[in-house]
């Protein structure tokens, strides 16, 4: 039997969790394009910077990228401020930050929420599938219940339950990938972030 007629078989509710499978697919290769994209252009600013040692140039080169890389955006906080206080600079940056990994997060809320209610639309389709064999063993008592109706009215009930833990719990895997990978992105700019203030406040006393 094939996927598409379990899916016919298992009733409305999967057709929902099946809508629901295809949105997670969606946001999971967005979601890894994008962070790939990220950790692409953070890393091709950070060794095109590696090598510079004057402000005028890590300037240039920070003007260039930042439309196109978040760490561009943070490090423009730093090295373009029109202030010297180290302290607002530095609120400046974590802000900054703080509004484009906010951007990064959106979709993984709804894949949080897709894998915890996968399972629990399963267990409704189970239960209602459960309902309606027992309405039917019910009706048919007083002339003999007829056993492969009963064993096919359960099994056909329980393809709920498997299709919302097969959902669910691939759902929670990617989704747990996902955020790891998001803190690994801020982990990183956070070590950057200080490895470059330090780097500002020399190339600024150098100058003095």
């Amino acid at each position: 039997m094939s996927i598409l007629n379990l899916i016919v078989k298992g009733g409305f509710l999967m057709y929902v969790l099946t809508v629901i499978s295809v949105i997670s697919i969606g946001i999971i290769i967005e979601k890894y394009r994008q962070f790939r994209k990220v950790r692409l252009a953070n890393s091709k600013l950070q060794l095109s910077l590696k090598s510079q040692d004057k402000l005028e140039n890590i300037r240039a080169l920070i003007n260039m990228h930042k439309s196109e890389c978040l760490m561009g955006l943070m490090l423009d906080k730093l090295f373009n401020s029109e202030s010297d206080d180290l302290d607002l600079i530095n609120q400046s940056m974590e802000a900054t930050a703080n509004l484009e990994l906010h951007r990064l997060e959106k979709g993984l809320g709804w894949l949080s929420t897709f894998a915890a209610i996968a399972p629990l639309i399963g267990f409704l389709g189970t239960v209602i599938g459960m309902v309606n064999v027992f309405m039917k063993i019910q009706a048919a008592s007083q002339s003999g219940v007829d056993i492969s109706m009963l064993a096919g009215g359960i099994w056909v009930a329980l393809l709920t339950t498997v299709g919302g833990l097969i959902v669910g719990i691939a759902t929670i895997i990617f989704y747990n990938d996902l955020v790891q990978k998001l803190e690994n992105i801020v982990k990183d700019m956070q070590e950057n972030a200080v490895e470059y203030i330090i780097k500002y406040k020399n190339l600024i006393q150098s100058k003095l």
